[in-house]
Order: structure tokens, then sequence, then C-alpha cells
């Protein structure tokens, strides 16, 4: 199986709720949020949503998050998150920063750095150990762990 992306999402979507139809970016009404969702299902009031690179490196689309996962808890929803380094539990690839063109800690702004820290030791503390093997192979590659994860993250390796 290959490492996950929003496409694969979908696919593993339908095995998982097999009797529900989740609807693909399409605003969810009544939020007064423009931006949607990259999977909901009204019935289970439920929305999936996959973090790319955007997520930890962009003020603005953290803010964003922020926003919508407010609005959307108070309208009900729960909202489950899949960052970019994390991966489905079906899966045999690792959880971590694997594909050879990754983002990687280094490059992600203040906002992204925090966000990163919370989940890694509270949303997917069980992928910890794997992030940091593939953040600590990344290091050994470039020579350089600055070009790898900034100064405030050094602690955790």
């Amino acid at each position: 199986m290959e490492y996950l992306t929003e496409d694969i999402l979908e696919k593993e979507l339908i095995k998982i709720h097999p009797n529900y139809v989740f609807i693909r970016n399409k605003i969810v009404p009544n939020s007064g949020i423009l931006n949607r969702p990259d999977f909901r299902n009204d019935e289970l009031k439920l929305i999936y949503e996959f973090d790319g690179y955007l997520h930890y490196s962009s003020p603005k689309t953290i803010l964003s998050d922020y926003k919508k996962y407010k609005i959307y808890k108070e309208m009900r929803y729960l909202v489950i998150r899949f960052p970019y380094f994390i991966q489905l539990p079906i899966s045999n690839y690792p959880h971590g920063f694997i594909d050879k063109n990754v983002m990687l800690p280094a490059y992600f702004c203040e906002l992204g750095i925090e966000r990163f820290k919370d989940e890694i030791y509270k949303d997917f503390s069980f992928a910890r150990k794997d992030i940091i093997k593939s953040l600590n192979n990344w290091i050994n590659i470039c020579g350089n762990k600055n070009l790898v994860i900034p100064p405030s993250l050094e602690y955790i390796l």
C-alpha cells in the first residue's frame, strides 16, 4: 500500500464506512465557511480532513483550520484530521517524513511547529517513535539537522 494521500483516504473511507456516502470538497451548509472539508457525512456528523504541508507552513491556513474546527464542533461534527506524516493503521507504510519530496519541519512556520508538537505528543503519540526515526534518517541524508528540524524542536530527537 502507498503512503496516505487524500485520494487513498477516500478509498479507505468506503471500506471503513461501507453503508455511508461521504461528500468530497463541498461547503457545509449553514456553516458560514467557504472552505470545504475534504470528506463529510451529515448523517454521521463526521468530517475527515487530510492535512498537507500548508497546514504546517502557512499561518493563514492554520488559523483557518482552527476557525473551521471550532465551527464544525459547534455544529456537532466530529472532525478527524490526518497529517501528511501519519498513515492509516491498515498501511504497511511507516509514519513519518518518508517521501523523497516531503516538506520537513525545518520549513514549518511557528504556528505549524506548535501544531506539530501537540500532535506528536497528544493526538498521534503512537507514531512519535516512527516520526523521530524518519527525522533522524533525514538528518543523516542532509548532513545538517537544521535542514530537517528547527532548533525549537531539537529536544524531540
